[in-house]
């Protein structure tokens, strides 16, 4: 468990730090046109401190004031205009300033187109890589007056200091470690509750595991010995059919149904009368299509249970045959489930070697024949050879030894259903 929460917090932990890190990014433009407002707002008050000592018209000292601003942002640590050009209404460039120290500027000049603006004092940022590496951005203005007549059009390229990208990253380094620190150290805190309320829901959901696995077997067992006097035949066929459905690569899911339907495969046999289910000898026709409505039954009990309703594959379909001549639907080949494949070799085999009211045991070996000449019939012929591959070490084990039988279901129970819950709680 302490792995998986270290590892959702490892998880949120990331996306909060890149959710952070696009946060802190986006909000490096709106700087940039702060920046660039408050340099054209201070070349504006510029003009108007010049226009009012020297009474000359606004536009022949802008060339001056941007002289000035050069003095000013050359000295900037977030960056300066490394190229200004301000031209008025008609198109004459009014403003100029370049920095001729700065590697290839004409170049980037070239490639620089102005986007209209439209809504005053709005800035147009285009982001750009300069020649040093360094980022850039090439931006448009429209200069207004106190009445909001736009009066120039600016466009320059400015160039963030070193220093400034330096500072930038280390925020966003820091921002993205603070909250990555705060996601690891909440859940920290919260470790020890989560924790405590995991190990309850373990518990609870292992005991309702339990009894939901003790109803199974008490179902099974309970048809099971009004067949004969022991349950031995739930257990036997169980084992037999996991051991069969494990060589034939069946999945860990497709097992635990089986499993089920295992247990639960002759339940309907509770609604058949004891003169015909307990009948000595064999069944006239009448009787027979009576005895086949226990799959019918059998049916009808699991689907009232949820937890239940996927052992319906092999109590509905355990009487089919790999030919079709089988019921109830008459399914044949790879149209019946797999379980059901598998079931019907190991149910038929330990019929055959078991004690029933209708019949003695048949030998080992005359079981064996039996299902070698049912193959492809009754059988699945690729199932048959791998049971026939794994039977004879398993009949000899548990075919007179009901406690082993008990024993190495336990195990297979615990393997198969409890064994993910313990892990989930364990770790």
């Amino acid at each position: 468990m302490i792995v998986r929460l270290i590892a959702l917090s490892a998880v949120v932990s990331v996306l909060v730090g890149v959710g952070v890190f696009f946060l802190e990014r986006n909000n490096f433009e709106p700087v940039i046109a702060e920046r660039t407002n408050l340099s054209v707002e201070l070349l504006r008050l510029r003009i108007l401190d010049i226009a009012a000592i020297s009474r000359r018209p606004w536009e022949t000292l802008v060339q001056q004031a941007v002289d000035d601003l050069e003095k000013v942002s050359s000295d900037s640590a977030f960056g300066h205009f490394v190229w200004l050009s301000i031209r008025n209404v008609e198109g004459l460039e009014i403003g100029h300033m370049a920095d001729l120290d700065y590697p290839q500027f004409q170049t980037l000049i070239q490639y620089f187109e102005l986007k209209a603006v439209d809504t005053r004092n709005k800035v147009a940022l285009t982001p750009m890589v300069g020649p040093d590496g360094n980022p850039m951005y090439a931006i448009g203005l429209n200069i207004t007056d106190s009445e909001g007549q736009i009066k120039a059009t600016l466009r320059g390229l400015y160039r963030i200091a070193p220093e400034a990208v330096a500072a930038f990253w280390r925020d966003i380094i820091h921002s993205v470690a603070a909250s990555v620190l705060l996601v690891l150290l909440v859940t920290a805190l919260h470790y020890p509750v989560v924790s405590r309320l995991l190990d309850h829901l373990g518990r609870l959901s292992i005991h309702l595991l339990d009894a939901n696995l003790e109803t199974l077997q008490a179902f099974g067992s309970a048809i099971a010995k009004r067949d004969s006097e022991t349950d031995a035949h739930n257990f036997r066929v169980t084992i037999y059919a996991v051991r069969l459905a494990e060589a034939a690569g069946l999945e860990a899911g497709g097992i635990r149904t089986l499993i089920k339907g295992a247990f639960l495969h002759d339940i309907g046999k509770i609604a058949i009368r004891d003169h015909i289910l307990l009948k000595p000898g064999k069944l006239d026709a009448g009787e027979f299509e009576v005895m086949k409505t226990h799959v019918l039954h059998g049916l009808d009990i699991i689907n009232h249970c949820q937890w239940l309703r996927d052992a319906s594959n092999v109590v509905g379909n355990h009487h089919e045959k790999f030919d079709g001549s089988g019921y109830y639907s008459g399914l044949k080949a790879q149209e019946i489930p797999p379980a059901a494949r598998i079931f019907a070799i190991v149910d038929v085999f330990d019929a055959l070697t078991s004690t029933r009211p209708y019949k003695l045991p048949f030998s080992y070996q005359e079981s064996i024949d039996y299902l070698q000449r049912e193959a492809g019939k009754h059988f699945d012929p690729e199932l048959l050879d791998i049971f026939l591959g794994i039977v004879e070490p398993l009949h000899l084990r548990f075919a007179q030894h009901e406690e082993y039988a008990r024993n190495e279901l336990a195990e297979i129970i615990q393997q198969y259903f409890k064994c993910d819950i313990s892990d989930l709680f364990d770790e």
